[in-house]
């Protein structure tokens, strides 16, 4: 291809060492798009599983959102700590009905046991 030892001036132009560059650039160029198609194809396999991973995860998050909808807020058990507090007082107001009512039997009760003696 280049000149020879003696003449370092000039180019040689030969056909077979023309074709064996030609060669060599053509294998270049083909390591060089196997490479490059390589490192497309394991870049598309990654993003094709995160995309299966995001799917998923996807999912997961609709079936959780989907559950919360039915859950209380927190107004509701607001709501229920008022009521039961409520409740809890008539109970107690109950009670206090419920012993004088007794109270009030008995002494009834103590009356007519001492009418019938």
């Amino acid at each position: 291809m280049f000149s020879s030892p003696d003449d370092p001036g000039e180019i040689v132009s030969n056909g077979a060492g023309l074709l064996g560059l030609l060669g060599m650039l053509v294998s270049i160029a083909n390591i060089v798009w196997t490479w490059h198609t390589r490192s497309q194809s394991a870049a598309a396999d990654r993003v094709t599983k995160i995309e299966t991973r995001l799917d998923v995860i996807e999912d997961k998050q609709i079936t959780v959102e989907e559950q919360m909808k039915h859950l209380p807020t927190k107004e509701d058990i607001a709501g229920l700590r008022i009521q039961l507090a409520d409740t809890l007082g008539l109970i107690g107001r109950q009670g206090a009905e419920i012993t004088s009512m007794s109270h009030a039997v008995n002494r009834i009760d103590n009356y007519l046991m001492r009418e019938k003696a």
